[in-house]
């Protein structure tokens, strides 16, 4: 018999069963995204559960007219009986009713198979980038006033409105570095921990001006394929594959810049 399962709104009283979910389903490096996505937009998630237990869930950040399908897990007892798509139909009806068009994310090769099911097609694989040796970070901060100039940096890269993760990622970066040119902002990044992004420039140098001054102490970077120059920047600092996503879409094209992109916020956030 086809179990039951009730989906809800994902709240921050399930946030810690949704984490061990995460480590479950050998996702734990989304937990520190899942809580800042959240933070950012409390209503942003769906959990199903098996009675009491919480066995799947997915976020769907609103950029605007888009939204970002991220932190999506199934425990793996509970794989194989149509709750990923049930899940993930859900969360985009509801998104659906708040204005929501276009569906972006970046899947796994595993969930590849499941978002084409559901008409998601194709734009460019994204590498998940390593490395071993780490320097110390810059001391340097974006500052709060520079949020206007990079909200629109953001939006001419991304294609999408991504204001309130922006500020909450001013608020917590460690460290970041900025480059003008001609009184404009040209180029951004941030270090959360050991892992770079956003980093967004207009142009290969500004991209090398990020990278020169917060790789170093960066171990990870995620990177959409189209940036040639910031992958053949990555390897000269002695980056190397790890794994790739595959960034698909559901719903009319965004005008994303793939080449602006230097690193990604996250997977689960573009």
């Amino acid at each position: 018999m086809p179990r039951s399962y009730v989906i809800q709104p994902l709240t921050v009283e399930n946030l810690n069963a949704a984490i061990t979910l995460l480590e479950v389903a050998d996702l734990a490096g989304a937990k520190t995204n899942l809580r800042r996505y959240l933070r950012c937009q409390p209503r942003c998630g769906w959990a199903a559960f098996d009675g009491d237990e919480l066995v799947g869930i997915v976020t769907v950040l609103r950029q605007g007219a888009s939204g970002f399908v991220g932190a999506m897990a199934v425990h793996p007892d509970h794989r194989g009986a149509g709750l990923g798509r049930r899940l993930l139909v859900h969360a985009q009806d509801e998104a659906r009713r708040t204005g929501i068009a276009t569906f972006l994310l970046e899947a796994t090769p595993m969930g590849a198979h499941l978002y084409r099911r559901l008409g998601y097609v194709d734009e460019y694989e994204t590498l998940i980038l390593t490395r071993d040796v780490v320097s110390p970070p810059p001391s340097t901060r974006i500052a709060a006033s520079e949020h206007a100039a990079l909200s629109q940096l953001d939006l001419v890269a991304t294609g999408t409105m991504r204001d309130d993760m922006l500020l909450d990622l001013l608020g917590e970066h460690e460290s970041g570095v900025t480059v003008h040119r001609g009184g404009d902002l040209v180029g951004a990044a941030m270090l959360l921990g050991e892992r770079l992004g956003p980093a967004l420039a207009r142009d290969p140098d500004a991209g090398e001006a990020l990278f020169a001054q917060l790789v170093p102490a960066c171990r990870v970077a995620v990177i959409p394929e189209p940036n040639r120059a910031a992958l053949d920047a990555a390897a000269r600092h002695g980056f190397s594959e790890l794994r790739r996503l595959r960034r698909m879409r559901l719903g009319p094209a965004v005008a994303v810049r793939p080449e602006w992109i230097w690193a990604l916020a996250s997977p689960g956030a573009g």
